[in-house]
């Protein structure tokens, strides 16, 4: 238990609120406006939701209140009229004696330490967690502080984020320039020799896949079992399409993912789960940045021919087909010989690249592409709340190829320049972290009592929730009195 100022109370946070009634007030996320009359308030990590123009779905209460996400412990500040998001919030009125910052503050500071119990609701945890009361005139004097030193703080965050949208605009730019062949223009000039265009690849591939399909039938109608399928075939690109896309230098071309990888497969649907005794499994936390993160494992059991189905080979790729946030969907990780003995889960798909066509490094960057995440985004996004990408989709994705030597190159190029990008970006985040850090301290300071002096002169909390216990007794005596009369 914290050591608090002796003119400070302490109280359970269900006695510093009132628990505001929204069962009928409720807005499913699929009913969400993207403009609209009124804001929607939900869990989510984004302060607003969505919109509404639907008035009589305002929550009924005294602003300002505070808006605790069960499921996600966001804790939001609302001072305007609102409707409540479907899921997973409590409204929080303040008690009047209670200074609505300074406890949106203090809620925040108690909700970062509340034992993180995933999926599962934390309002039950956070209702009995223990809050101090300052006097008054101190809960004042604190918000004050506590708002002089987050400006400051949010003005160093501001320009920290600057710097990062800065890098993001620099490293679309550099990928563009790659993948329109300007990166490379010199090279190519002086390397004619060693150059082979896209059409000659993509024949070759073509070739490879009907000489293959050929000796899969023949192998079937010899020996029988399983009858092999005939690699998908793709449309060709319209001159619609190839009329908005950027002019390539000579002996590129544009062609479909599907053109280049294996037939596209999805994971396995089994459950996983942090117990079990059994292989690895990848999932959507696991894909970050480009690459595989595997320090969040969940593991199930496989029988020989299931690990067979869903093993990966190192230059794999493995792309996020759903969630909830369509900037998810399509984010990829390269598998790396660290990575070969997981599986993969089924809201992931695994494409395997033609090694002596693609190399992968250069197709994950392609999907990088700001042209390419548009495409994916715009066969992915959905109005249920849930956008998802199907293999058919991702081999219709229209990517710029080159010849091997030229994506080696281009790889080259792209590494070398993004290097020192990589290790600013990484100064960048880290100082975020620390900005974060530094404002848990504040709240922390606070939250002891070490934030702002005390003053001799305040009328403890003590007297003032005896004051204000007074004033309710005498308000209920003169109501009896009244209905008496």
């Amino acid at each position: 238990m914290n050591e608090f100022p002796d003119s400070w109370a302490v109280m359970a946070i269900s006695d510093a609120v009132i628990n505001i009634t929204i069962t009928d007030k409720k807005i499913p996320q699929k009913e969400y406006l993207n403009e609209g009359a009124y804001p929607v308030f939900d869990q989510g990590q984004d302060y607003i939701g969505g919109y509404t123009d639907k008035k009589e779905k305002l929550v009924d209460c005294e602003l300002p209140v505070l808006v605790f996400g069960d499921h996600t412990r966001v804790v939001k500040f609302v001072k305007q009229p609102f409707a409540a998001g479907a899921d997973g919030i409590k409204v929080l009125q303040p008690q009047l004696f209670y200074n609505s910052k300074l406890l949106e503050y203090f809620t925040l500071h108690i909700a970062t330490h509340l034992t993180n119990h995933g999926y599962a609701r934390h309002y039950q945890h956070l209702v009995k967690s223990l809050i101090p009361l300052p006097p008054a005139n101190e809960q004042t004097r604190i918000v004050a502080k506590i708002e002089e030193l987050f400006s400051e703080l949010d003005k160093g965050v501001e320009s920290l984020k600057t710097a990062q949208a800065q890098l993001k605009v620099y490293r679309q730019a550099l990928l563009k320039h790659a993948f329109e062949g300007k990166l490379t223009a010199q090279w190519r000039a002086e390397n004619q020799t060693k150059l082979e265009t896209a059409d000659t690849l993509l024949k070759r591939i073509q070739q490879e896949r009907t000489a293959r399909y050929q000796q899969q039938f023949a192998d079937w109608q010899a020996n029988g079992g399983s009858k092999p399928k005939a690699t998908k075939v793709l449309p060709p690109l319209t001159k619609g399409e190839l009329a908005e896309l950027p002019e390539l230098p000579g002996g590129w071309d544009y062609t479909r993912v599907g053109a280049v990888i294996d037939d596209p497969a999805y994971g396995t649907s089994k459950k996983c789960d942090y117990e079990v005794d059994g292989v690895g499994v990848l999932r959507i936390p696991n894909v970050i940045s480009g690459r595989v993160d595997a320090s969040d494992l969940k593991f199930a059991q496989f029988t020989t021919d299931e690990i067979a189905t869903y093993k990966l080979n190192v230059g794999d790729i493995l792309i996020i087909r759903s969630n909830g946030s369509v900037s998810i969907v399509g984010r990829c990780a390269l598998v790396s010989g660290a990575d070969v003995d997981y599986l993969y889960a089924g809201y992931l798909i695994r494409l395997r690249p033609h090694l002596g066509i693609v190399i992968p490094q250069y197709l994950l960057n392609t999907f990088s592409l700001h042209a390419v995440r548009k495409q994916i985004e715009h066969k992915a996004k959905s109005t249920s709340g849930v956008n998802n990408i199907n293999t058919g989709e991702i081999q219709s994705l229209v990517v710029a190829l080159c010849g091997i030597e030229e994506q080696k190159q281009i790889q080259m190029e792209i590494e070398a320049r993004l290097s020192e990008v990589d290790q600013l970006d990484q100064t960048l985040i880290s100082s975020l972290q620390q900005a974060e850090t530094l404002r848990q301290s504040i709240l922390k300071r606070a939250f002891s009592g070490q934030l702002v002096p005390q003053d001799p002169h305040d009328e403890p909390a003590s007297a003032l929730l005896a004051r204000i216990r007074a004033e309710r007794e005498q308000s209920v005596s003169s109501k009896r009195g009244r209905k008496t009369a």
